[in-house]
């Protein structure tokens, strides 16, 4: 009897849909496998060739993205970077008016009882994704206000409130918008996987201490399922004293362009500020490199399930 032609073109598409999932299949097992090598390749090197090839990489990376980009926006980033370029050559020849004028502003400002409830307002602000500036601005706290209980208050309310603020925002109202942001950044879908299996507050304040865009962060985390308000308003107040070493970088501007200040303690200033900026660096990537080892450990998991047949228990021979 032959088979209607309504049922043949339902198999047929059956057959179709079956073909592309275990394609799709095959190339997240690909992929894995591919990342698995890589970070055995990486765990084998030392320090001095893990550094060059991360460099490589991501210099290949962003090479390759800039390839793919649009004449338009080639051209805008070629402008940009000229700009930047020019402006560093300025603040290189004119350094010392530069500075001056920074401490003249910020003494201004420190006066203005006003400066306090701006500075709040800006930090809260730039915690909703995709603002940013959130460096500049805590930098710009120590700058007026120094290593001071007081600018540390202002900074650590603006960020805690701020964070929080984005994280139910879009946790509750833009949850769509949450997901969308996961999948801009392979960083981010590590960050979910693990937040997945361990949704802690301990877990988040390392993840918050990890190199990813700030107010990126607020959303992104928002997307994953499970992580409470309570959890993340815990992390940050956790890793809140962190906000220090902003308020220390600006104080250490300001000390560098007053006057009286002699060129030993500008050097000495400069150096802790390199020092201070290369620490939280390190720190921030360590943590990032082991965020990145769970990731492939969880994935290489994931990938081992999904290769192990299950028997159902309830299925009788």
């Amino acid at each position: 009897m032959p088979i209607p032609t309504r049922v043949s073109s339902n198999l047929e598409r059956n057959s179709y849909d079956f073909n592309d999932f275990d394609s799709r299949f095959n190339d997240t097992n690909h992929n894995g496998g591919r990342e698995e090598e890589n970070f055995l390749d990486i765990y084998n090197m030392t320090p001095k060739q893990r550094m060059i090839y991360n460099l490589r990489t991501r210099l290949d990376q962003i090479l390759d993205h800039y390839k793919n980009l649009p004449k338009i926006q080639q051209i805008a980033i070629c402008i940009f970077g000229f700009v930047t370029f020019v402006l560093a050559i300025l603040v290189l020849i004119f350094h010392k008016t530069i500075l001056h004028k920074l401490v003249e502003m910020s003494n201004e400002l420190r006066a203005n009882w006003l400066t306090q409830f701006v500075l709040f307002f800006l930090i809260f602000c730039v915690g909703f994704p995709p603002m940013i500036g959130y460096s500049m601005l805590s930098t710009s706290t120590g700058l007026i206000y120094g290593v001071t209980l007081h600018g540390w208050i202002i900074l650590a309310s603006g960020s805690i409130l701020g964070s929080v603020a984005a994280f139910t925002v879009f946790q509750r109202l833009l949850h769509s918008k949450a997901e969308s942001l996961i999948k801009v950044n392979r960083k981010f879908e590590a960050l979910a996987m693990i937040l997945q299996q361990n949704n802690s507050y301990w877990i988040l304040a390392l993840l918050r201490l990890c190199p990813f865009p700030y107010s990126l962060t607020n959303g992104a985390i928002a997307a994953v399922y499970g992580v409470s308000i309570k959890n993340f308003t815990i992390a940050n107040i956790l890793t809140s004293p962190k906000l220090f070493i902003y308020l220390f970088i600006g104080s250490r501007i300001k000390n560098m362009g007053e006057d009286g200040t002699t060129a030993g303690s500008k050097l000495f200033d400069l150096i802790s500020i390199v020092v201070t900026v290369i620490i939280l660096s390190l720190t921030a990537w360590i943590l990032y490199y082991k965020t990145q080892k769970k990731y492939i450990q969880l994935q290489r998991n994931d990938t081992q399930d999904l290769e192990t047949p299950t028997i159902d228990e309830d299925f009788d021979i």
